[in-house]
């Protein structure tokens, strides 16, 4: 799947929780101060995946919190894999 690609529904619930999950993995560090890559159990790890169960899906005014820790901790580890892959590649 493209980085470019544009969510094509036209529900703005879906669209709304989505982007808040993806931003919250774009903006996450996956490298620390010293270089390493973040693992689970270090700050920025657990803070990402904490922010991501944090996110409803807010449908009809009822709230729902749709990823569960499971889910967000691979979202988070997949992505700080493929990004310093990436960045390792790309050096």
């Amino acid at each position: 799947m493209s980085k470019d690609t544009i969510l094509k529904s036209n529900v703005t619930e879906w669209r709304e929780f989505s982007s808040k999950v993806d931003n919250i993995l774009q903006d996450m560090v996956t490298i620390d101060a010293h270089g390493n890559p973040v693992e689970k159990g270090t700050m920025y790890f657990d803070d990402a995946v904490k922010r991501i169960t944090a996110c409803c899906l807010d449908i009809l005014g009822s709230p729902t919190y749709p990823i569960n820790e499971f889910v967000a901790t691979e979202l988070v580890r997949i992505e700080v894999e493929r990004r310093n892959l990436e960045f390792m590649r790309d050096a």
